[in-house]
């Protein structure tokens, strides 16, 4: 039996069919390349350009997090970059975000001092590029393996200040506002009041944080983090620091339980610099694991086919309460 959903913060249509895991596939013999490397102790890369000691090879430093023995965390220009300040039809700053000092870290194997170290980082980033002149938007994203766009090996994710709001964005911010115009209330927080009320699809209900797996997800394992209302990169404290990190300690180790070491891609949604949209939109994390790609379908209807229902996926990935 098929079913259709429709996701509230993107207006996606969903179908759910569950029984296209089904599926016979042919049998292909993949490499273990990434696993290997990643799970033997293998802390530096010689020619590896994030590594501590070859900082020299890597772009110009932009930021560090350091402790007595040096920097864990650091961001440096982007060598390659998507944006530069060249052009006046689109512009912005491209760096690369280097979450771990040691070559084979992962969010799988990171602990939560490390994942706070990574979030001062990502916070004071986006402080200095928000704060440019003409920059309207700060996009954050990571792409986890090769097959999710990594193109290196090193623990590392993106940052990129935009002379523009990017397309998805807009619409999930139309989406919000008319939703606050029609019900005066803000779609987060229906969406978190109403799922705390079901208790289906809920991994955990922080003080600041929820993390849920959608109602209607593009693919397995989908999960949205939702901030409470108000909270943003920009006045994060050392408490919402240290509650974010122990979700993502917890839930990369569930999700490893679930999947093993997937491929994966987060993109973070934060709120447009020049934009007041504090009443009706809330800051939000996409979370993506690149268990299968998506098709003709999807291509050609722009519609997503989803073949494990989110409540079952949720019953695995919850997150003890935070004492």
């Amino acid at each position: 039996m098929k079913e259709l959903r429709i996701d509230a913060i993107t207006n996606d249509i969903i179908v759910f069919a569950t029984d296209r895991s089904k599926r016979p596939r042919d049998t292909v013999k993949k490499p273990e390349l990434y696993t290997e490397i990643y799970k033997a102790k293998h802390e530096y890369e010689e020619k590896c350009p994030f590594c501590v000691g070859n900082e020299s090879v890597a772009d110009k430093s932009t930021d560090e997090v350091r402790d007595e023995n040096g920097w864990i965390a650091r961001s440096v220009l982007n060598k390659y970059p998507i944006l530069d300040m060249e052009s006046n039809d689109i512009f912005g700053v491209h760096e690369v975000l280097i979450e771990n000092y040691k070559h084979d870290a992962t969010f799988y194997n990171m602990t939560e001092e490390e994942f706070k170290a990574m979030f001062k980082l990502i916070i004071s980033r986006y402080k200095d590029l928000s704060s440019r002149e003409g920059i309207e938007y700060v996009l954050l994203f990571k792409n986890f393996l090769k097959k999710a766009g990594a193109s290196l090996m090193h623990p590392h994710s993106q940052i990129m200040s935009m002379s523009l709001v990017p397309p998805e964005v807009e619409n999930e911010l139309l989406i919000a506002e008319n939703y606050y115009n029609i019900n005066s209330s803000n779609l987060y927080d229906d969406i978190v009041e109403e799922e705390i009320k079901l208790d289906k699809r809920i991994l955990y209900k922080g003080k600041k944080f929820t993390v849920l797996v959608p109602y209607a997800s593009k693919n397995p394992g989908e999960i949205r983090i939702i901030f409470g209302n108000g909270v943003k990169l920009e006045n994060m404290n050392e408490d919402d620091v240290s509650e974010l990190s122990y979700v993502f300690k917890r839930l990369f180790k569930n999700f490893e339980k679930l999947y093993g070491f997937i491929p994966f891609n987060i993109c973070f949604h934060t709120n447009p610099v020049e934009l007041d949209t504090e009443k009706y939109f809330n800051m939000h994390m996409h979370i993506f694991p690149r268990k299968f790609n998506f098709g003709g379908f999807e291509l050609g209807s722009d519609m997503y086919v989803c073949s494990t229902i989110p409540e079952r996926t949720a019953d695995v990935l919850k997150i003890k309460d935070r004492k």
